[in-house]
């Protein structure tokens, strides 16, 4: 957990921590010490490694559904000049043996020193209701380190060639705009980021004193769409919420009635509590919490939630440290496309958060996390002590009826900036092939330095 001034620029993926964020970092892994171990851990053995055809070194991977694959894109570094590059690959099943999955040759969105390259806000590519496939990446906007925006590209030819669309909003003044989430629907790509129209520019990063002073203005959370056609351009942005945590994921999943969009609110008193906001036919819904955690941070954590739906079903993972209870991963289920939720279940104890959620066949759903714990013969180790650096990805099922399955402890990382956010995806059955669905995982290796991918197979998390 960090203060977003502790996040990266262009420079690469590795920061100075500022200092009263070590502070409040140290209390809180001070907790996770004496957090007990969970006796219902395993270990997945049987899954496959399948990793992405990315340069070593490469950093800030996302991924998002592509029909029968998933597109990965991920930021490559180097020395030489307009050596930033946002690069992706499609997964999907092998032509040659429909069984097996292979990764398409890596091709590049966008390459330049004008980038912004960053570990936690990080670009991404989406397939469009045309068959393209639009892109966004990181721009910088003016000199301030923080000042940048959102540029969306088009490609036609899947990817080989890319034509710019214009900023994703509506303004270009030189402030943060960033952690961008979005969503296919009927008509067009709906986008929902963070944007830091009303803020002072230069305050954003200068200091934290500037950071949670409302003089120099709040970040907002602002929403547009991305038409069908191959020229089109946002529509005017929409405002969603005055006032959020400044640099959290924000995420986007899309029920039977709309988009639904959740994210970590900022509110009056500094709490970082988890909100969403819902599309109807009459509009965009008032902003209401999932859970009233009360999580007062005056900082920001750069921990968002994720959710994921299917129908009316809706799913929320979030991290939090309110409370008694110490750093937790919570979820929360919803049967009325998120009006309302069930009161939040404990996922995780011994954890640094950056979840992940999946909803799987049949409506249960599957929580991602980084645990403090790694993964042993026979189960895993007792949490290890809070200076260690070392923990896991894990996995568990949350069930439909709010049940809770075993964790699955898949695979260790290092806990630092670098490894990122894994991130999941379903690979549907296909019957003709007779190949099952799949689980694919994606995430940074720190200790190799490199991209790595898992598939695992349902069977494998009952």
């Amino acid at each position: 957990m960090i203060n977003r001034h502790d996040r990266t620029d262009h420079a690469g993926p590795d920061a100075m921590v500022h200092a009263p964020t070590i502070a409040i970092i140290g209390l809180i892994l001070m907790n996770i010490a004496f957090i007990t171990s969970d006796s219902t851990a395993m270990r997945v053995t049987d899954s496959d490694d399948i990793d992405p055809p990315a340069a070593p070194g490469a950093y800030a991977v996302q991924t998002t559904p592509d029909g029968d694959g998933i597109i990965t894109s991920w930021i490559e570094t180097g020395t030489s000049p307009g050596a930033v590059k946002v690069r992706f690959a499609r997964l999907s099943s092998d032509p040659a043996d429909p069984t097996a999955l292979t990764w398409s040759s890596p091709r590049t969105m966008a390459a330049g020193d004008d980038l912004f390259a960053n570990w936690a806000d990080r670009p991404a590519i989406h397939r469009a209701s045309d068959g393209g496939l639009v892109g966004h990446r990181l721009r910088k906007i003016g000199a301030d380190t923080y000042a940048y925006g959102v540029m969306l590209s088009r490609s036609a030819d899947e990817g080989r060639t890319w034509s710019d669309l214009g900023w994703l909003h509506d303004d270009a003044k030189a402030v943060e705009h960033g952690f961008v989430s979005a969503v296919p629907t009927r008509d067009g790509l709906r986008y929902v980021w963070l944007d830091g129209r009303q803020m002072t520019p230069g305050s954003g990063h200068g200091g934290h004193d500037g950071h949670g002073d409302d003089a120099t203005g709040a970040m907002s959370l602002r929403t547009a769409m991305l038409g069908v056609e191959g020229d089109s351009k946002p529509i005017t942005s929409t405002a969603l919420d005055a006032r959020v945590c400044e640099c959290c994921d924000t995420d986007l999943a899309m029920t039977n009635e709309g988009p639904v969009v959740v994210y970590r609110d900022r509110g009056p008193n500094e709490e970082r509590d988890i909100f969403i906001v819902r599309e109807t036919p009459d509009g965009w819904t008032t902003p209401m919490p999932v859970s009233r955690d009360g999580w007062i941070f005056p900082a920001c954590p750069v921990n968002g939630p994720s959710v994921a739906a299917a129908g009316a079903e809706v799913v929320v993972a979030w991290f939090t440290a309110a409370g008694e209870d110490g750093p937790r991963v919570l979820a929360s289920r919803s049967g009325d496309h998120g009006r309302t939720f069930s009161p939040p279940v404990t996922v995780a104890r011994s954890t640094i958060g950056r979840t992940d959620v999946l909803m799987l066949p049949g409506g249960d759903a599957l929580v991602l996390w980084i645990d403090r714990r790694e993964p042993a013969d026979g189960g895993f180790t007792a949490p290890v002590d809070a200076r260690d650096d070392s923990g896991s990805i894990a996995l568990r099922r949350f069930s439909r009826d709010g049940a809770l399955g075993p964790v699955s402890l898949v695979e260790s990382m290092e806990l630092g900036r670098r490894a990122g956010f894994p991130r999941l995806e379903l690979l549907p059955a296909d019957d003709g092939t007779g190949r099952k669905a799949e689980v694919i995982l994606v995430w940074r290796d720190d200790d190799g330095d490199r991209l790595r991918a898992r598939s695992i197979t349902l069977d494998e998390l009952d």
